[in-house]
């Protein structure tokens, strides 16, 4: 009998770290999902450089916050290719995440720009199932959550934005987003839906490593049309002060 997430691998991450005789060059990392995070990053942090990974990747950034080193990555969209580049990390030696993303909103009361920070999820994305089987909820290390929904709260006051803690639905199937889905689960206190978050809980908890997600709200779903933000200054303002939050957490934590 095969059950979900219980068979032994015949391929482990530590395999390829070791072909590449890659280590990690932070404990602490950020994993965001487009290169304009890793831009601010760079002025953000102190002695800050780029940084060669042995993971799949778009653009990265080494340097220093409060005397802690801290990595910032660019990766690739979607279960998948995310927690490849997670696990990855995790073997060369990685053992602290913030996850910056984008989703949309279901639930009525979120609005475009606002924050939103998991705190469980529903599975609809296929990787996590590989780590456990349907009846586990994944969810964020608490202690992570703690800190970042206080300083995340204090961000959104600044930029006229809400910020939210509660269910996320995490799909592979981004143009299957129906409408009798976003109603029920809005219902259920899920108040978005993303491509990664499920799946990246899901891991982190499995190897026993801390994670936090926070997510900025790009478009809204419940709508009798949808909507995607339009104002790129805005757009642009919200990602450098969430990063800079983001920096200051994870050097914290």
């Amino acid at each position: 009998m095969i059950t979900p997430g219980r068979g032994e691998p015949v391929i482990e991450p530590k395999m390829f770290v070791e072909m590449e005789k890659f280590r990690s060059p932070c404990e602490r990392f950020i994993l965001v999902f487009w290169d304009r995070p890793v831009d601010i990053a760079k002025q953000v942090l102190e002695d800050s450089r780029e940084v060669k990974l042995a993971i799949p990747y778009r653009k990265s950034v080494r340097g220093k916050y409060n005397d802690v080193d801290i990595c910032v990555a660019s990766i690739f969209f979607g279960a998948p290719a995310s927690v490849m580049a997670l696990e990855l990390l995790i073997a060369a030696g990685a053992r602290k995440f913030l996850v910056f993303g984008g989703c949309g909103a279901i639930h009525p009361s979120v609005k475009i720009f606002d924050i939103v920070i998991p705190t469980w999820g529903i599975r609809e994305e296929g990787t996590s199932y590989h780590y456990y089987p349907p009846d586990v909820v994944p969810k964020p290390s608490e202690k992570i959550v703690e800190v970042l929904q206080r300083e995340l709260r204090c961000t959104a006051r600044s930029l006229g934005t809400r910020l939210y803690t509660g269910g996320i639905w995490t799909t592979d199937a981004i143009f299957r987003e129906t409408r009798d889905k976003i109603g029920k689960y809005s219902e259920m206190n899920v108040l978005a839906v993303d491509m990664e978050s499920t799946a990246l809980m899901s891991v982190a908890m499995y190897r026993g490593v801390d994670l936090g997600i926070a997510l900025v709200v790009t478009d809204e779903l419940y709508g009798d049309k949808w909507r995607i933000y339009q104002d790129d200054d805005k757009a642009q303002k919200v990602e450098e002060e969430i990063v800079k939050t983001m920096i200051k957490v994870l050097a914290e934590i």
